[in-house]
C-alpha cells in the first residue's frame, strides 16, 4: 500500500503537468488561438484539427486522476475515512466527468450543433468541477483535523481565489455578472483549474517529500 500510494501521488503529479500544459501544446497547432480568450474545450470541438489529439489527452488524464484517487485515501484514512473516501470520490467524478466524458462527447461549435453529446460535455463538465472544489474543500477540513492551520489557510486562500476566477470566468452566465462583460474567459478559466489543481499537487509534494 505504501508502495502504491507513491506511486498514486507521482501519477497525480504527472496529470497535473499534462493538464495544464494541454491547452499550450494543442494551441500551437490552431492558428490565431488566442489562450487568454478561448477555451480549452474549443480544442475538441467538431471541426478543429485537434480534436481527436484532444480526445485522447483528456481521456488518458482522466484515466491518471482515477488512477491517483485512491493514495489521498491511503494518506488520510487515519484522519477521517469517511472525508478520506469522499475526497476520492471527487476525484473520481473529475477524471470521469471533466476528462474522460468531456473527451468521449465533444462540444458544439455553433448553437445549430447542439445535442446530445454537447449537452452531456457541458454537464459531465460542470459536475467535475464542482466535485474538484468539493474535495478542495475536504481537503482544507482534513489538514484543520490535523491541526495544521498553516496548511489549512494555504488550501482556503487558493480556494477563494479559485472561486473568483471561477465567478469571471462564468460571468456571461450569471444574471448579476453578465452586463460587466468581463473578458478574457480563457484566462479565467485556466486559472480556475490552476488553483483547483494546486492543492492536490502541493499535498501529492509534501507526502512524497515526507515518504
Amino acid at each position: 500500500m505504501v508502495g502504491y500510494k507513491r506511486f498514486g501521488f507521482y501519477l497525480l503529479v504527472l496529470v497535473v503537468g499534462s493538464e495544464l500544459l494541454l491547452p499550450f501544446v494543442l494551441g500551437h497547432f490552431i492558428p490565431g488561438y488566442q489562450q487568454k480568450n478561448m477555451l480549452i474545450s474549443s480544442f475538441g470541438e467538431t471541426g478543429m484539427e485537434t480534436r481527436n489529439a484532444f480526445r485522447i489527452w483528456e481521456i488518458f488524464n482522466g484515466v491518471l486522476f482515477i488512477a491517483a484517487a485512491p493514495a489521498f485515501y491511503q494518506e488520510f484514512k487515519t484522519t477521517s475515512p469517511l472525508l478520506a473516501a469522499g475526497l476520492v470520490g471527487s476525484l473520481i467524478l473529475f477524471g470521469l466527468g471533466d476528462c474522460i466524458i468531456t473527451g468521449l462527447f465533444a462540444r458544439a461549435k455553433t448553437a445549430e450543433e447542439v445535442g446530445f453529446a454537447s449537452i452531456l460535455h457541458n454537464v459531465a463538465s460542470g459536475a467535475g468541477f464542482i466535485a474538484l472544489f468539493v474535495g478542495n474543500g475536504l481537503l482544507i477540513w482534513l489538514f484543520f483535523i490535523r491541526h495544521k492551520p498553516g496548511w489549512g489557510l494555504v488550501l482556503l486562500t487558493l480556494l477563494v481565489l479559485a472561486g473568483i476566477t471561477m465567478l469571471l470566468f462564468s460571468s456571461p452566465k450569471l444574471p448579476l455578472l453578465k452586463a460587466y462583460h468581463v473578458a478574457h474567459r480563457g484566462l479565467w478559466q485556466r486559472l480556475t483549474l490552476l488553483f483547483l489543481y494546486l492543492p492536490y499537487l502541493l499535498v501529492s509534494l509534501r507526502s512524497l517529500q515526507h515518504k
